[in-house]
């Protein structure tokens, strides 16, 4: 029988497609990560999802965490940026492939979730989304051994992320492997610099507050942003579930601090729960 591979489709975009300049970038990235404490038993990360040069130096702060744990499965939750409509959907693949090679995909923990009436397959939405793919040389360079469960949200909602927290709790709860969960996304988009920090400061206070409601709402009114916001919402979700009751930010930064226009930028967010 042959696997079946989800192949890159942001590789020599996003970030580099040569498996050895992309390993000695993660690495340089990382590098340049001084975190100010040791963080075990964690939980989950926050992590954006933009091209490495605007975004790489915020999503190894969380990265960096870490190196040297072990997670038997890693479940990435990502916004789709596409006119796909449909409300959660894990992908039907053997394998999410990346320059740095083929990622298993946990088939077991895909078939339980698959036993929900909202969790389904959308094979479109994950050939075309990057949300989840630029996460993923990050995790194969800090971990090893790892099976994915990767997990997009299309319709975004407290409804949604209220379900898919439920599903992910009740499939996960007495799961003897240790797992980690990996939340994608990125902050405002297009404000001026100060703009963009008073909305996104918005997010980050329903972060450290760990409150998904506070942050539906200040989306809702539209005094914060994010195009992952349902998938922070549920990571606050599960952390509560779970019994996780500390976050720290680790990094924020914009576009804008990159090549110098401050004119209009996007947001980029590190957190780990723990």
């Amino acid at each position: 029988m042959t696997n079946k591979i989800r192949k890159p489709i942001v590789a020599g975009q996003f970030y580099t497609a040569n498996p050895h300049k992309l390993e000695m970038e993660i690495d340089n990235y990382l590098k340049n990560v001084k975190l100010e404490k040791e963080y075990d038993n964690i939980f989950a990360i926050i992590s954006p999802h933009a091209g490495y040069v605007f975004s790489a130096q915020t999503a190894a702060y969380g990265f960096k965490c870490l190196q040297g744990k072990q997670f038997g499965t890693v479940i990435v939750i990502a916004p789709s940026h596409n006119p796909i409509e449909f409300s959660i959907s894990v992908c039907d693949c053997d394998y999410y492939q990346t320059p740095l090679g083929d990622i298993p995909v946990d088939k077991k923990i895909m078939g339980k979730l698959l036993k929900s009436d909202i969790i389904g397959y959308s094979e479109i939405a994950h050939k075309r989304e990057h949300s989840l793919e630029v996460q993923l040389p990050f995790l194969q360079m800090v971990l090893t051994d790892f099976k994915l469960v990767p997990i997009l949200i299309g319709y975004q909602s407290l409804e949604t992320s209220r379900n898919l927290a439920e599903i992910l709790y009740l499939t996960l709860k007495d799961m003897k492997n240790k797992f980690l969960f990996v939340i994608s996304t990125d902050l405002s988009h297009y404000h001026s610099a100060e703009t963009a920090k008073v909305l996104d400061d918005k997010v980050i206070d329903a972060v450290k507050k760990m409150d998904a409601e506070l942050l539906e709402d200040y989306i809702r009114s539209g005094k914060a942003e994010a195009c992952g916001y349902g998938c922070v919402e549920t990571g606050i979700m599960l952390a509560e579930k779970f019994g996780i009751g500390n976050v720290d930010i680790l990094n924020y930064s914009h576009s804008g601090m990159i090549f110098g226009d401050y004119a209009q930028v996007v947001g980029y967010l590190s957190a780990v729960f723990y």
